[in-house]
């Protein structure tokens, strides 16, 4: 059995308590309670790996140093029945060919997002985006829908070369007070005027 002091591992055998190291090898920290395999070099003790644990105890792999798990050919996988979590602290990288995220919810909560990509693609049942400032640069927006409603509360500014308003049937503006101005030139056409 063992037991831990600090940093040392105290390890009861039949000839008394020794001090043991944890070897490079064993990944799996060796917890109170284990049963171990220990070995002696040089007059120093090691632990080499953990044989039993009580059922239900939680385990950790550890490396004091940085580590990497590489595959010469196939595939890696995490599976877990309760969930599976990465911490890093300081910076998290992935990289791949193809990236898929599969979820039934998800939640994303970032300080500061950047977004670069060659092309963008999303297809949504009903989206809803809420936030106190929206600014976008575009060369082209081109935007195709069945029907729109947009509600201004304050004012709205409108600053183009050139408008076209173009409708099929009915055009109606409504205003408390309207004012049309121009530098050159006013034009009304139509096969009727009404005016009052």
């Amino acid at each position: 059995m063992l037991r831990v002091d600090g940093p040392a591992y105290i390890v009861e055998t039949e000839s008394g308590e020794v001090r043991a190291k944890r070897a490079t090898s064993c990944l799996l920290e060796p917890a109170a309670g284990d049963l171990v395999l220990l070995t002696a070099v040089n007059g120093a003790h090691y632990i080499l790996a953990v044989l039993e644990r009580e059922e239900g105890a939680p385990s950790h792999l550890v490396s004091e140093g940085d580590l990497q798990i590489r595959l010469r050919r196939g595939s890696l996988g995490i599976a877990a029945p309760d969930g599976v979590h990465l911490a890093a602290g300081k910076d998290l990288s992935m990289a791949a060919s193809t990236f898929h995220v599969q979820a039934k919810e998800g939640h994303v909560a970032l300080e500061l997002f950047t977004f670069l990509s060659k092309m963008a693609r999303g297809e949504v049942d009903r989206a809803k985006l809420i936030g106190r400032s929206l600014d976008s640069a575009l060369e082209r927006l081109s935007q195709r829908v069945k029907r729109s409603y947009r509600i201004v509360e304050e004012a709205d500014h409108v600053r183009a070369e050139r408008i076209d308003y173009a409708a099929k049937g009915n055009l109606a503006i409504h205003s408390e007070n309207a004012k049309i101005t121009a530098c050159h030139v006013v034009k009304i056409d139509a096969d009727q005027i009404q005016v009052g």
